[in-house]
């Protein structure tokens, strides 16, 4: 016996009827495969009721600052996988990870060298060195590189009340070499938004919503793909449970202590700046690919699969 619905059969949906290819094939696709999931699990109508009631607290309880849609995408892997699939990287190219929901566009520019923390930002003192460079090692002069990252508590600006001034973000010129330094915070871990949809979510599936400490970056140069990424370091709790699965082994990295008040000057902290006793020092090297690479890479892996 048949059971499929030949209203919604995918091949019904006529070609002459729809002015976009690309939306006919996505709506096609994901109607094969949600009529596939019924099947295949016997959904019945108590089920998908509550699958409706799950997916309208989803909406009525999206803010600003919450979207739960998207806390759905990262917490069942799929904002990763399109990212992966958007953002392909040649050999040897920084991995790409989504922005999150704390990105904020035109973020003050600052020079290289400069404070990204506002004086009594909790946390405590951070170096950070950076390098972008080309696949073939030349650096990329004039990159610019948008920051954003929480504080010591685990908290971005922007879920502050009556926040009015940026902190712990910026935007930040490379040098001619292709090198930039700010001073900051270490991040701390922080769990996601966890008292909605997708916090019921990750407690059914027995998973926690504690991300990894990190920091946001997004580079661009012309001629150069786009890149949104994250770093992490080695020593935060949560490295291997990311609840969105954003963290990967090569955004890993070593954070170094140092305890000389010289090196801390030579850093451009003043004496207050640095509470406990230390600083630490975070370098990475990132490596853009130019459009070109990007568009051969996606013609190579395309012919591949073939």
């Amino acid at each position: 016996m048949n059971f499929s619905c030949p209203i919604l059969a995918p091949h019904t949906i006529s070609n002459s009827l729809v002015k976009d290819p690309r939306k006919l094939q996505l709506i096609n696709a994901l109607v094969s495969h949600l009529h596939t999931f019924a099947r295949e699990t016997s959904l019945d109508h108590a089920e998908w009721t509550k699958v409706v009631e799950f997916l309208t607290r989803a909406g009525k309880e999206s803010t600003d600052y919450k979207n739960e849609f998207i806390l759905l995408s990262d917490i069942m892997g799929l904002s990763a996988l399109v990212d992966e699939l958007t953002h392909p990287k040649p050999a040897g190219c920084t991995d790409s990870c989504e922005a999150g929901p704390f990105y904020v566009p035109n973020a003050p520019e600052v020079p290289s060298g400069a404070s990204l923390a506002k004086v009594g930002t909790t946390g405590e003192a951070m170096f950070f060195n950076g390098t972008v460079k080309n696949t073939k090692g030349q650096g990329i002069r004039g990159a610019k590189i948008d920051v954003w990252q929480a504080d010591g508590d685990g908290i971005y600006d922007v879920q502050y009340p009556g926040t009015t001034e940026a902190n712990d973000r910026g935007k930040i010129v490379a040098e001619d070499d292709g090198t930039f330094c700010y001073r900051g915070i270490l991040p701390t871990a922080y769990p996601i938004p966890s008292d909605g949809p997708g916090g019921d979510l990750l407690r059914t599936l027995g998973r926690h919503p504690h991300r990894a400490a990190h920091i946001h970056f997004m580079l661009n140069a012309p001629g150069y793909d786009d890149l949104t990424t994250a770093l992490y370091p080695s020593h935060s709790p949560f490295l291997g449970t990311d609840p969105v699965f954003a963290t990967r082994k090569s955004l890993i990295c070593q954070v170094v202590e140092e305890r000389d008040p010289k090196r801390w000057e030579a850093m451009g902290f003043k004496n207050r700046e640095v509470t406990r006793g230390r600083v630490w020092v975070w370098s990475f090297g990132f490596v853009l690919a130019s459009v070109e690479e990007v568009e051969e890479f996606k013609r190579q892996r395309a012919k591949a699969k073939l």
